[in-house]
């Protein structure tokens, strides 16, 4: 069975200090919650601002990382991200109380991954057994990277919202705005478009595994 494991690192944190973990800290409790089902081990940190988690659904990684970097966002941080699909050693029944009792390729698939992502200053890489999917799976990445580094803090709160409820009309009430306005916006922004790719990499994900 395949696993997603996913590491991230925040980018720039040593000027805000403990304050930067803390806030790191409060969004990964947030995932263990909301990802709780979908997880093999819960993310936690494992050095300095890095931090890691296991997913047991592989099509979960893509609206969980970028759910976390639309939490770090709105507190105004970043992180890069590296993702790792592969066995895994070391689960009880499949699960373990921190990822960092496991091992396995999936282990180091998101190590080398992150790697890259760090080297390229890009939101996230991903490297599984199969180079040809990793490197049309990067390419979406890359371009959702693009897109999402023009987006205000604003943007990035109402599509932490749409990811909360799925309803653009509960984004506009907690806004105070039109439903058209939030609409216009993740359309002109290309919120949409971001939100397709990531929907349409967890189905091919799906069909995968």
């Amino acid at each position: 069975m395949r696993y997603a494991a996913l590491n991230g690192d925040l980018v720039h944190s040593r000027a805000r200090g403990i304050e930067a973990t803390k806030r790191l800290e409060k969004a990964l409790e947030a995932a263990n919650r909301r990802y709780r089902v979908a997880l093999a081990a819960p993310f936690t940190l494992s050095k300095g601002d890095a931090f890691q988690g296991l997913l047991k659904t592989p099509s979960r990684f893509p609206e969980a990382l970028f759910w976390l970097e639309a939490w770090l966002k709105t507190e105004g941080l970043s992180a890069r991200f590296g993702v790792g699909l592969g066995a895994v050693q070391g689960l009880v029944r499949g699960r373990a109380p921190s990822p960092a009792r496991l091992t396995g390729e999936a282990f180091f698939r998101a190590e080398a991954a992150l790697e890259e992502a760090r080297k390229h200053r890009i939101l996230a890489a991903v490297r599984s057994a199969d180079a040809r999917w990793d490197q049309a799976t990067n390419a979406v990445f890359l371009l959702l990277d693009h897109v999402a580094s023009r987006w205000s803090p604003g943007v990035w709160r109402r599509v932490l919202g749409y990811l909360e409820t799925g309803d653009l009309k509960a984004v506009a009430r907690a806004e105070g705005v039109s439903y058209q306005a939030v609409h216009k916006q993740f359309a002109t922004r290309g919120v949409r478009a971001v939100l397709q790719a990531l929907s349409a990499l967890a189905r091919g994900l799906e069909e995968g595994t």
